[in-house]
């Protein structure tokens, strides 16, 4: 959640504005008349009762009511649904089609579901997938990936997923259809699908996720659209395909906003919990800075990372120092996403400053990721401010994980 407050300061008011960060949020206090933008989606209408409209989904689905009134073992994993009480209500609206389901059901939190409270789901057993819990082997993938996925989602004869769609902008999209592959995934199954693969590609990765899903019968998912607020938007019930292709025009209309004039300097939250967990992950969220960033601007990130920097092969290639097009052209020919991550950012820092507000030390910040640490969103916009000038025009993004910039192009003459 963001709030504006206005903020009287002498002569020169400011505009107070709350960024995630981690679990809580932090303040960034702008003079107002230096403020080109604040970038959030507009917010779509939230549904009334989605958890009716959930219902009334499944309903009407024949495929899975035949599959539901079969199975005798059904597992429900859970993305991000907006919410402990959300995801609770559609989970029971799932549940409630169930024979016997104290018995036979099983539900399998993600990293990214809230944790739910205590007996919310009645007897039902609820565990939270990791990539230390027990999985099983799984018939390889098309691209010869060893599969080892969560014991009970691969056992199950029924499986449903519930979890929101989100543009991405290195894979397309995100969410729920990565909750079968890498979620549900051992840390080796999920450490060999982002290692140096010959010819691989993001699209590749992608698409590999996409296919390992397909791969198991009788998986539907119950797939959402959220707003700025965490509220439903949109909800589809289908099998997995089906749901995202309904979905993804929905979401990337909704996460869209124009860009009418770029800044010297951006101000933005790569978007708390979970999106800011390690470096390696904010750094999804650059682009959104960027594309609302003029040429040499300051990009300034408030990310907590207080797992610190993310994988080793992250870490391995941001040490080697290398020119940026050095580890471009490795990674044509061996490619690893925690490798393209690091020479992204390795661009990114030749061509603008980049101050980072987390809890990395700083010396690992400025020494080996080549940014700027900052204690406070503040503090480093102070200092951005001595090198641009008092005068420089700035944008704000509360939520760089939740919204997608896009230029709006001059018309043509």
């Amino acid at each position: 959640m963001t709030h504006l407050l206005p903020v009287g300061v002498g002569v020169y008011p400011l505009v107070e504005i709350w960024l995630p960060y981690g679990r809580s949020e932090i303040p960034v206090r702008v003079p107002e008349e230096r403020l080109v933008d604040i970038l959030r989606p507009d917010n779509a209408n939230a549904m009334s009762n989605p958890v009716d409209r959930a219902t009334e989904l499944l309903k009407s689905n024949e495929p899975f009511l035949h599959k539901v009134h079969d199975a005798n073992r059904l597992c429900i994993v859970l993305g991000s649904c907006g919410g402990k009480q959300m995801t609770t209500d559609l989970t029971k609206a799932v549940l409630q089609f169930m024979n016997n389901p104290q018995e036979s059901a099983v539900v399998v939190c993600t990293e990214e579901c809230t944790e739910l409270d205590a007996g919310a789901l009645g007897g039902i057993r609820v565990l939270r997938h990791t990539t230390k819990s027990e999985t099983t082997d799984c018939p390889t993938s098309k691209d010869g990936l060893a599969l080892q996925l969560n014991t009970d989602f691969a056992k199950a004869d029924l499986r449903v997923l519930i979890g929101e769609l989100r543009p991405h902008p290195f894979l397309g999209y995100s969410g729920l259809c990565d909750l079968v592959f890498p979620y549900l995934a051992s840390e080796a199954s999920m450490s060999a699908h982002r290692a140096e693969r010959a010819g691989s590609t993001t699209d590749d990765l992608h698409k590999e996720r996409l296919e390992i899903a397909k791969s198991f019968d009788n998986l539907f998912s119950l797939g959402l659209g959220l707003d700025t607020e965490l509220r439903v938007s949109s909800i589809v019930f289908d099998a997995i395909e089906g749901s995202l292709a309904s979905l993804e025009p929905i979401v990337t209309e909704a996460y869209s906003k124009q860009v009418t004039k770029r800044a010297e300097i951006v101000v933005m939250s790569a978007g708390g919990a979970p999106f800011d967990s390690t470096l390696a992950q904010s750094i999804e969220s650059f682009p959104a800075g960027l594309e609302a960033l003029k040429k040499d601007g300051a990009l300034i990130v408030a990310a907590e990372c207080e797992l610190g920097h993310g994988g080793h092969q992250f870490y391995e290639w941001s040490t080697e120092r290398k020119e940026p097009r050095y580890l471009e052209a490795r990674l044509r020919h061996h490619f690893s996403y925690n490798g393209f991550k690091a020479a992204f950012l390795g661009r990114v820092v030749q061509t603008h400053r980049v101050y980072l507000v987390s809890t990395i030390p700083d010396h690992y910040v400025e020494d080996v990721f080549n940014m700027k640490p900052a204690p406070t969103v503040n503090a480093a916009l102070q200092s951005a401010q001595r090198v641009h000038g008092s005068d420089s025009t700035m944008s704000i993004i509360p939520n760089a994980s939740r919204v997608m910039p896009r230029l709006l192009e001059a018309p043509k003459q």
